[in-house]
C-alpha cells in the first residue's frame, strides 16, 4: 500500500508538472509573438473576437488619460500630486499615487512588455512614443533631487530662481501664512533680501504684460496659420494612413509565417527570421508614427494659441493654477534670478522677439506699427513650435 502510495504521489507529480511546463511553453511562445498573456496595462482592455478567445485593443478614454498624463509630467512643472488633481479635475479619475508612479514608468505603453523580469516587444498600437517615455523618466529622476524634493508643497517659484549675488538656488519659506522666497546664503551671508510671493507674482505678471501685440496683427497671423494648417493636416492623415497600412501588412505577415510552420511548410528558424525581420520593420514604422504625432494637426493650432497667449499674458498668469504659472515660466523665460528684490531673466525665442516688436508699438501710432512689424518673420518663428508642453493649456 505504501508503495502503490508513493507511485500515485509521483504519478500526480509527474501531471502536475507537464501541465505547468505546457503553460509555461504556451505563455513563451505567446509572448514571441507579441500577445501579451495576461490582464494589460490601464490605457489597454480586452474585447472579445469569438465565443472562446479575446484580444487586447486601445481603450480610447483611458488612453487618452494615459498620454495626457505623460504629456503634462514631461513639461516639468507638475509634481505627482499635482499631477493626480489634474487628472482628477479634468477626466474625473482618481489615480492613487501608487498607480501614477506605476503608470510614468510601464514601457507597455511605448511598446514593451515586462514578464518575470524580461521584456518583450508586444504587437499592440503604442500610445506614447519613446521618445516622450524617456523625457518623462528623466522628470522623475529630477523630482527626486533638490529643489524639487519638496515638490508636493504648492511652492509656485520652487527651483526656478536662482540667486543673482552668488547663484545659490533661492528657497522658499512660509511664516505666518505666507510664503517668502530667498538666498540660502549657504557660501558666506550678504545680506539676501527676503521676497513675498504675491510680490513675485506681481512682478511676473508685469513681464508677461510686455508681450501685447496688436490684434490686428495676430488676426493675420492666425489666419494665415489656419489656411497652412488645412493642407498640413491633409497630409498627416494621407501619411499615418499609409504607415499604418504598412504596418497591418507586416503583422499579417507574420500571422502568415506562423500558420505555415504549424502545417510544416517552414521550419522554426525561418519562421523566427522572418518574425524578427517583420517586427524590426514594424518598430521602423512606429517610430515614424511617433515623429509624425509630434507635427501633427496642432503644430499650427499650438502656433495660433501662442499668439492669444501673447496677446493675454499677464491676465492668463495671474488667473492661472500653480502648475500652469510654472509652466508659463518655463515657456517664456530663462535664467530667471532675484537680484535684491527684483526678478531677473531672460526671453526665450520667439518670445524675445514678441516682447521686442510689442515695445515698439508703444510709441508708434498702429498703422505704422503694422507696417514696420516683419509679421512673416514672427509667423516663421512661431510655426517652428510643436513642443507638447504648449498642449498643456489648449
Amino acid at each position: 500500500e505504501k508503495f502503490n502510495f508513493s507511485i500515485s504521489l509521483g504519478l500526480a507529480k509527474y501531471y502536475s508538472d507537464a501541465i505547468s511546463d505546457n503553460v509555461k511553453r504556451a505563455q513563451e511562445q505567446m509572448l514571441r509573438m507579441g500577445t501579451y498573456p495576461s490582464r494589460p496595462s490601464y490605457g489597454y482592455k480586452r474585447e472579445p473576437i469569438s465565443k472562446d478567445k479575446t484580444e487586447i485593443v486601445v481603450d480610447v478614454f483611458a488612453s487618452k488619460v494615459v498620454q495626457k498624463a505623460y504629456e503634462w509630467y514631461a513639461t516639468s512643472s507638475f509634481s505627482m500630486e499635482l499631477l493626480r488633481q489634474k487628472i482628477k479635475s479634468e477626466f474625473g479619475v482618481d489615480w492613487s499615487k501608487g498607480m501614477t508612479d506605476k503608470i510614468l514608468k510601464d514601457h507597455f505603453y511605448y511598446g514593451l512588455m515586462t514578464w518575470k523580469n524580461k521584456q518583450y516587444k508586444h504587437k499592440y498600437p503604442p500610445i506614447i512614443t519613446k521618445e516622450l517615455f524617456d523625457q518623462v523618466q528623466q522628470v522623475k529622476a529630477s523630482f527626486n533631487k533638490k529643489p524639487f524634493k519638496y515638490a508636493g508643497k504648492p511652492y509656485i517659484y520652487r527651483g526656478l530662481l536662482r540667486c543673482g549675488h552668488c547663484g545659490l538656488a533661492v528657497t522658499p519659506e512660509k511664516h505666518k501664512g505666507h510664503v517668502y522666497y530667498h538666498c540660502t546664503q549657504y557660501n558666506g551671508k550678504h545680506g539676501a533680501e527676503w521676497l513675498t510671493e504675491d510680490d513675485l507674482t506681481k512682478q511676473f505678471s508685469a513681464v508677461f504684460d510686455k508681450l501685447q501685440m496688436p490684434q490686428e496683427a495676430v488676426d493675420d497671423i492666425v489666419e494665415a496659420l489656419q489656411t497652412n494648417h488645412k493642407h498640413k493636416s491633409d497630409f498627416y492623415h494621407d501619411l499615418l494612413s499609409r504607415y499604418q497600412t504598412e504596418h497591418q501588412k507586416y503583422e499579417t505577415g507574420i500571422e502568415k509565417a506562423y500558420d505555415d510552420y504549424l502545417l510544416g511548410s517552414i521550419t522554426k528558424d525561418k519562421y523566427e527570421e522572418k518574425r524578427k525581420e517583420y517586427r524590426a520593420k514594424q518598430k521602423e514604422i512606429t517610430k515614424k508614427i511617433g515623429k509624425l504625432n509630434y507635427a501633427d494637426e496642432e503644430y499650427y493650432l499650438t502656433s495660433e494659441y501662442l499668439l492669444k497667449l501673447a496677446s493675454n499674458a499677464g491676465k492668463i498668469f495671474e488667473s492661472s493654477e500653480v502648475h500652469e504659472k510654472r509652466l508659463l515660466l518655463k515657456m517664456t523665460l530663462e535664467n530667471l534670478e532675484l537680484s535684491g528684490k527684483k526678478a531677473r531673466y531672460d526671453w526665450i525665442n520667439p518670445f524675445d522677439k514678441i516682447a521686442f516688436y510689442a515695445s515698439r508699438q508703444s510709441w508708434l501710432p498702429l498703422q505704422d506699427a503694422l507696417r514696420t512689424f516683419d509679421w512673416r518673420e514672427m509667423r516663421e518663428e512661431l510655426i517652428s513650435l510643436s513642443s507638447p508642453k504648449f498642449r498643456v493649456f489648449g
